[in-house]
């Protein structure tokens, strides 16, 4: 069995940086709240949060669609 450690603060806000890029600079992401509510996450666990916050918005605009 291969232990691999839990991501570090610093990697996990880079994984976010990276996976959610803010769509404008007026509009930033609360990346430190991210940061702060993943702790003990892997970064699988971080690529499918943010896979499905950014399906979120198609979900809606389908939902709205179907009525």
């Amino acid at each position: 069995m291969i232990f691999v450690p839990l991501l570090e603060p610093e990697a996990r806000r880079a994984m976010f940086e990276e996976l959610l890029p803010s769509l404008t600079d007026e509009k930033n992401l609360p990346y430190e709240l991210l940061v702060e509510r993943t702790e003990g996450y892997s970064g699988s666990d971080i690529r499918l949060v943010c896979k499905v916050a950014a399906m979120q918005p198609l979900r809606r605009l389908m939902a709205v669609l179907e009525f």
